[in-house]
């Protein structure tokens, strides 16, 4: 359990370090959509873009956190 809290609180510390090193439009999109829970489209409205550039953004964001936690575990194994 000690263990399995570690690891988790570890993989968090490196998506919150890429979501940091993420440009400014991305950073925002993917915080409205994971820690404010807003929709795409409510997204898109709030920081005046498209509803696809929003999509765009956080395909990108989830793509950058992917490779991290793949990376991530790539060195537990």
């Amino acid at each position: 359990e000690p263990y399995r809290r570690q690891r988790q609180m570890c993989i968090r510390d490196r998506i919150d370090d890429t979501v940091e090193k993420m440009p400014e439009q991305r950073r925002k999109i993917y915080m409205l959509s994971r820690n404010e829970g807003l929709s795409n489209e409510e997204i898109a409205g709030r920081l005046n873009t498209t509803k696809r550039n929003v999509e765009s953004q956080l395909s990108l964001a989830l793509k950058e956190i992917r490779k991290t936690i793949s990376y991530f575990f790539l060195l537990l194994a």
